[in-house]
């Protein structure tokens, strides 16, 4: 039962990633993106990438990227290092980015950012995949553009949030 619920997660998060990832191939004209280890760690939340989390991603992107190919790095054993997505066929020399996140929030930051803010990070979260559940919220709601989204550092990522409002919605 555990496992069916592991996946599950994992396909949320997947799709999440994917959703993101046709965003940023629309605004700059690329076919397709490459996503690093590096930066499918921060997103997931995991540090090993077995071999069935790897397939599951595989087959999760497929929805939105029909063309995918895993790398590896082979020193000094075989690991997972990043995954290329893409419309197009690598046959036919797609034009492939490369996936940059925002930076990393600290703890400085969050303590300057408005009360209705807070709790959004709260403690043992994942920052960054709640970062892009919110972007693709906002996104969809129309509050915001795609060009939205900071292209990295912590300048960026604040500027976006001096954006949001001085007061917490009224429910």
């Amino acid at each position: 039962m555990k496992q069916i619920e592991v996946r599950e997660g994992a396909k949320r998060q997947h799709r999440m990633i994917s959703l993101f990832c046709v965003i940023q191939c629309w605004l700059h004209g690329w076919d397709g993106i490459r996503i690093s280890r590096e930066q499918l760690k921060r997103l997931i939340g995991i540090q090993k990438f077995k071999e069935s989390r790897v397939g599951w991603m595989e087959e999760d992107f497929d929805e939105m990227f029909p063309h995918r190919r895993s790398k590896y790095d082979h020193c000094p054993t075989e690991s997972f290092s990043s995954i290329e997505l893409s419309r197009e066929a690598f046959e036919r020399d797609p034009v492939i980015g490369e996936f940059e996140m925002w930076g990393h929030p600290n703890e400085d930051h969050l303590t300057r950012l408005y009360e209705g803010f807070i709790p959004f990070f709260a403690d043992a979260v994942n920052y960054d995949e709640r970062l892009l559940a919110s972007y693709l919220s906002l996104l969809v709601q129309g509050q915001i553009s795609p060009r939205s989204v900071p292209p990295g550092g912590k300048e960026q990522t604040a500027s976006l949030l001096r954006q949001l409002p001085a007061k917490p919605f009224a429910l």
